[in-house]
């Protein structure tokens, strides 16, 4: 009898675990502030979208609010004064095209009222809609939107609206879209701001910005043609042709902070699994393009080295499916990223040895963690998004790639690739940052960017080479813990830059102010050099000396005949100098001719320090941060300095690149 009371014990045990394991499976991921309900069709003769969506939002602050900000994206591309379009002209002058009537956008918003109880009749609130310019009083700019409520929404409460809209679609753009019959529908609809930290945080949409938004659940009704296959943002519950070549798709998806879909007559479909041993599978859907049928597999393998390497360094891939969806030629919309969708990019004559469409898969299926799962502010903190996502892109594509090859692109059509020289896939990065490291400092408003050079090189080059550089200083496994602990603690939250070094302060027990002063919040360089080297013997003693309490004088003559007998010693001297304003500490490696070694850590505080060493052996070699964990150093030939520098290899490098310039002036020259 005991042992039935203590098998049926374990018994409940087991099942109630199993249970409240159900019901912690079933919690929300995030707090689910923007939910929308939206049934929409899209006019592909017209290019508009028209529908409407149901916004339920709760008003999860301390304050009361008798105002409700909007995003309408679209309307950036209404006209040539735009706020878009006018940083456009900015960041790129002259490059900006006409625009024609028939490649515009706009996004009208015919009604929004707010839906009471059953019954009761909705309250309309379209006569409150006004236009505002938070960002730069720019008039002609309408990418937010404000209504006024009749009554304040207060604390923790939610309200529930009905917007009827229409959104004329633009000539594909910033990520957006038509070309022909193929159409990438993204910032197509009203979308709520974010009101955090006492404030509505809804920027006008800048050139050099992405996107901010808060979680929620997504059950969208799309109605296309029905020649046409769709892709969208979530799981695709139901299909239903309505018998007059249209076809409704229901897609639905918890937990996401944006809604985004494409449809076209002509994409091959092809799916596929990736499992794990110990992360979830996810269904990995293909939308190809018939001309790029050739990298349908690399496509997809590509996809699944995302899936994994970023499961198992930060967190697994919560939701069932991922679609990759490859885009249109001209069509604007390649490279970019969306919850559970993203657009990769291939070129059909690039080598197999440039990872395209590698690269950009990896990168974009990777902002599912550091653009989906982690909400950073983007318009304000772009480097916690672009600069994480490129330090863990390369990090992926070293590990399942290997090192990138040197290449070169002739008549822009095809490129030639030197297989005998090879580099790490951040070095992409080192690069493009060494020559714009003064421009401006990393963590600023995107549109307040110098300009669009300095916007990329600060959010994605800068921001991962930091990255790297701080792997490298705090080691492999601190460095890991770190990054873990912030995406598990922050996703489905909006973290800001002082929540990342807060979880790096407590992860490493380290007052960590000193670095992201200088590389987040400054715009200072970073270069530490060998200023100078020298070794001698020892000098020999000549002139007056006291010795056993008489005055002798030395001539040098026995202090020689004392060096024939003995060791000679040599003085030998390194100075290394702090040429740039960051201060940073280094390593200093001394290597001797007897293959002798000597390791010096210097706190790279002062403008320079001297090393002396008197050894039986002349000095060789003198470098500093020999290892090259400092990616931010702006100059490495400058790192290291020999006693005796060998020539050759710069007479036959200098010898090589004049036998290849004069090769491609030959062909320029036969094909002009």
């Amino acid at each position: 009898m005991g042992r039935k009371v203590i098998v049926g014990f374990i018994t409940f045990l087991l099942v109630s675990v199993g249970a409240f394991s159900c019901l912690l499976a079933q919690e929300p991921l995030s707090k689910r502030i923007a939910n929308y309900t939206m049934d929409v069709r899209l006019d592909p003769e017209k290019k508009v979208v028209s529908g409407s969506e149901v916004l339920t939002w709760l008003n999860d602050s301390e304050v009361e609010l008798s105002e409700l900000y909007f995003h309408l994206y679209l309307n950036a591309f209404k006209n040539n004064m735009t706020t878009f379009i006018a940083d456009a002209r900015r960041v790129y002058p002259g490059r900006i095209p006409r625009l024609k009537k028939e490649e515009l956008s706009y996004i009208d918003v015919e009604s929004i009222k707010i839906i009471g109880e059953e019954g009761v009749e909705p309250i309309d609130i379209t006569p409150t809609i006004e236009y505002v310019q938070p960002d730069d009083g720019n008039p002609y700019d309408q990418t937010v939107m404000k209504v006024t409520l009749p009554q304040p929404l207060p604390p923790q409460q939610t309200i529930k609206l009905d917007i009827s809209f229409t959104a004329k679609l633009p000539l594909g753009m910033a990520r957006t879209g038509f070309r022909d019959d193929y159409f990438f529908v993204a910032q197509w609809f009203p979308k709520i701001g974010v009101f955090y930290e006492g404030a509505w945080n809804c920027h006008q949409y800048h050139y050099t910005s992405e996107f901010f938004a808060d979680y929620g659940v997504y059950d969208v009704n799309l109605t296309v043609p029905s020649n046409f296959i769709l892709g969208a943002t979530g799981v695709c519950r139901s299909k239903k042709d309505n018998g007059d070549g249209t076809t409704i798709y229901n897609h639905y998806q918890e937990d996401v902070h944006d809604f985004t879909w494409t449809a076209s007559p002509h994409y091959l479909v092809y799916e596929d699994t990736f499992t794990h041993e110990y992360l979830p599978e996810v269904k990995v859907i293909l939308l190809l393009q018939p001309y790029h049928k050739m990298f349908k597999d690399r496509y997809i393998e590509a996809t699944k080295h995302a899936l994994r390497y970023y499961g198992e360094w930060y967190g697994a891939y919560p939701y069932p499916q991922i679609t990759c969806v490859d885009p249109a030629y001209r069509s604007g919309s390649g490279g970019m990223e969306y919850p559970t969708l993203f657009t990769g990019g291939a070129y059909w004559l690039t080598p197999i040895e440039l990872r395209s469409p590698e690269g950009v898969t990896i990168h974009e299926c990777g902002h599912s963690w550091w653009y989906g799962m982690i909400g950073s502010n983007e318009f304000e903190d772009a480097w916690m998004d672009e600069g994480f996502n490129s330090y863990s892109d390369d990090r992926v594509l070293e590990k399942a790639y290997g090192p990138n090859y040197f290449s070169r692109r002739f008549l822009q059509i095809f490129s030639i690739v030197f297989k005998r020289f090879s580099y790490k896939p951040t070095w992409g990065s080192i690069s493009a940052y060494r020559p714009y490291a003064k421009l401006d400092d990393m963590s600023r408003l995107t549109w307040e960017f110098m300009d669009g050079t300095s916007y990329h090189i600060n959010s994605y080059s800068k921001g991962a080479i930091t990255m790297w550089t701080l792997e490298n200083y705090l080691g492999p496994e601190l460095s890991a813990k770190v990054f873990k602990t912030y995406f598990q603690r922050w996703k489905f939250r909006h973290p800001r830059p002082q929540d990342f070094i807060d979880v790096v302060e407590e992860v490493t027990g380290q007052d960590m102010s000193w670095f992201f002063d200088q590389i987040v919040f400054g715009s200072n360089e970073l270069d530490y050099a060998i200023e100078r080297i020298s070794s001698s013997p020892v000098a020999k003693r000549q002139g007056y000396f006291d010795e056993e309490g008489e005055r002798a004088f030395i001539t040098g003559e026995e202090e020689g005949e004392k060096e024939e007998k003995e060791e000679v010693i040599y003085e030998s001297h390194v100075i290394v100098r702090r040429q740039g304003e960051v201060v940073f500490p280094v390593e200093v490696l001394v290597t001797f001719e007897n293959g002798e070694q000597e390791k010096k850590v210097w706190d790279g505080e002062y403008r320079w320090v001297r090393y002396t060493f008197n050894k039986p052996t002349r000095l060789q070699s003198a470098e500093v941060d020999p290892d090259h964990k400092i990616f931010l150093d702006i100059n490495y030939t400058n790192n290291s300095k020999t006693m005796n520098p060998r020539k050759l290899p710069a007479y036959k490098w200098a010898f090589r690149w004049m036998f290849w310039l004069q090769h491609f002036l030959e062909t320029f020259t036969f094909f002009s």
